[in-house]
């Protein structure tokens, strides 16, 4: 354990003191799970396809492989579009 756990708030509100047993309505899944990336060759973005070819290299089969701040930027242009800018707070400047 570390700092962040004696830091962390508790988990008290999570839990009832009594569990709560009644049957829950599951939804539908609204994310095609066969849906694959489009080939990098047909992203008409020039940035997204720079990013389709670098995510395609990132060694993502280990656990805290991935260059932190490559796989964040992929994510937000991802999610947000290649002409969102990037947020100063979340470059990271690596020292030498």
């Amino acid at each position: 354990m570390n700092v962040f756990d004696a830091t962390a708030t508790p988990m008290f509100d999570c839990f009832l003191p009594e569990p709560n047993l009644a049957a829950f309505t599951s939804l539908p899944n609204n994310i095609p799970l066969d849906e694959m990336n489009p080939d990098a060759k047909k992203i008409s973005d020039p940035l997204l396809r720079k990013h389709a070819y670098a995510s395609a290299r990132l060694p993502l089969e280990a656990a805290d492989r991935c260059p932190e701040d490559l796989l964040n930027r992929i994510l937000w242009h991802a999610m947000k579009g290649s002409q969102a800018r990037y947020p100063e707070w979340a470059v990271r400047v690596e020292e030498d």
